[in-house]
C-alpha cells in the first residue's frame, strides 16, 4: 500500500492523543502573526518575501489533481504552520531574552528569522495549491512545545526536521504514482531548503552537517502522529487531515552510539502478536517481537536491543509498534502499526 492510499484510510477507532509537555508558564501559541500570517496583505506578502530571500513560484497552479495529492498538500501545510509557529516562538524566546535561550548569537538569530518566513511561503504556497483546485485549505491549531532551552530547542527543530524530510520522500512517491509530477520539481525545492535547514542546525550542535548517505523515510501516519502528540494542542485544530494518529511510544532516553538496552512504554494492555520496528535510512525495517512485556496501570513495558552497530542506526530512527510479526516494508509498518513514532536521533 503506498502513501497515497495510507492518506485515504479511515481511521478505525478514535485517535489517542498524547497530552503536549507544558512548561511551567508556557502560554499556547496562537495565530495570526502580527504580519497576519496565515493571511497576509499583499504589502505584508512583500515583506515576508524579503525576509525569506525569495518569493513564492510564480507560474500557474494546476486547477484539478488527485484527491490522494491534495491530502499530500495538507499534511504539507499542516506541517509548514506549525513549523511557522515554532521557529516564532523560537526567536521570541530569543529576543525577549527568556532564561535558557540567552546563549544565541547573532547569526543563529539572522538564520531563524529567514527560516520563518521561508516556512511561510511553505504554507501559504501549499494552502495556494489546494485553493486553486477547489480543495480546503488548512487553519492553524494552538501549539506547545516540549523544550524550555536553546540547546533542546534546535535539538527538537533538528529532529522534526528529519522527520519532515523523510514525509516528503514518499510525498513524491505519491505525486508520481498519481502522475502529478508538476509537483515533483516544486517539493524537490522545498525537500532541498529543508535539508540545507537542518545541515545547519547540526552543525551549530557540533555535529557533521549531513547525518547519512540516504535519509531516513518517513511518511504520513508518523508525521501526523508526532505532531498531533507532541505539539497540538488537543481539540485546537479547525481543520482534519485523514490520516490515523497513534497512541503514543515513549524510549528511554539514549545518549551513545552503541548497541544498548532501552526501554519502551505504550498506551494499553496488548502485546502478543505485536512487534518493534525500526525504520532508518531506505533499508527493510528492523522487527523484533515483543516479549517479557509487563502491563501495569494502563501500559505496556518492554525491554529490548537497540542493535546500533550491526546496523550503523545514525541519524533518525523511527520507532513504533505494529501488529503482527516480520519481515515488512516501511509502507507495511504504517499499516500495521498501533503506536509511535518512537524518534531516536543519533550522531
Amino acid at each position: 500500500m503506498q502513501f497515497r492510499n495510507l492518506l485515504l484510510l479511515a481511521v478505525a477507532a478514535v485517535p489517542a492523543l498524547a497530552t503536549p509537555v507544558k512548561r511551567s508558564g508556557q502560554q499556547a501559541f496562537k495565530f495570526p502573526l502580527s504580519n497576519g500570517f496565515p493571511n497576509p496583505s499583499p504589502s505584508a506578502l512583500a515583506a515576508i518575501e524579503k525576509q525569506a530571500h525569495g518569493t513564492l513560484p510564480n507560474g500557474a497552479l494546476p486547477t484539478s489533481f488527485n484527491k490522494s495529492s491534495a491530502a499530500v498538500w495538507s499534511l504539507i501545510a499542516f506541517n509548514e504552520i506549525f513549523e511557522v509557529a515554532y521557529f516564532t516562538s523560537l526567536v521570541n524566546n530569543i529576543t525577549s531574552g527568556v532564561s535558557g535561550y540567552e546563549s544565541a548569537d547573532k547569526e543563529l538569530l539572522n538564520t531563524l528569522t529567514a527560516i520563518i518566513a521561508q516556512e511561510e511561503l511553505h504554507a501559504l504556497g501549499a494552502n495556494a495549491v489546494l485553493k486553486t483546485a477547489g480543495y480546503p485549505t488548512i487553519a492553524p491549531c494552538e501549539y506547545v512545545f516540549p523544550v524550555d532551552n536553546l540547546n533542546d530547542a534546535l535539538a527538537f527543530a533538528t529532529t522534526f526536521t528529519d522527520l519532515v524530510l523523510g514525509t516528503l520522500q514518499t510525498a513524491l512517491t505519491a505525486f508520481g504514482l498519481d502522475q502529478d509530477t508538476e509537483f515533483l520539481g516544486l517539493v524537490g525545492g522545498v525537500i532541498g531548503q529543508e535539508g540545507e535547514q537542518v545541515g545547519y542546525l547540526r552543525s551549530g550542535a557540533g555535529k557533521i552537517a549531513s547525518a547519512l548517505p540516504f535519509l531516513t523515510v518517513g511518511g504520513p501516519v508518523w508525521a501526523n502522529s508526532a505532531l498531533n502528540q507532541l505539539v497540538v494542542v488537543p481539540g485546537s485544530c479547525p481543520s482534519t487531515l485523514p490520516i490515523p494518529v497513534l497512541k503514543p511510544l515513549k524510549v528511554s532516553k539514549i545518549t551513545e552510539a552503541k548497541t544498548q538496552t532501552i526501554t519502551f512504554t505504550y498506551p494499553g494492555s496488548e502485546y502478543k502478536g505485536y512487534s518493534l520496528s525500526y525504520i532508518n535510512q531506505q533499508n527493510k525495517p528492523l522487527v523484533y517481537p515483543i516479549t517479557n512485556a509487563k502491563v501495569s496501570g494502563g501500559f505496556v513495558t518492554f525491554d529490548t536491543t537497540f542493535q546500533y552497530a550491526d546496523n550503523l542506526l545514525n541519524g533518525l530512527t523511527i520507532a513504533s509498534i505494529v501488529k503482527g510479526v516480520g519481515p515488512m516494508t516501511p509502507t507495511e509498518v504504517q499499516t500495521n502499526a498501533i503506536a509511535g513514532p518512537a524518534l531516536i536521533e543519533l550522531n
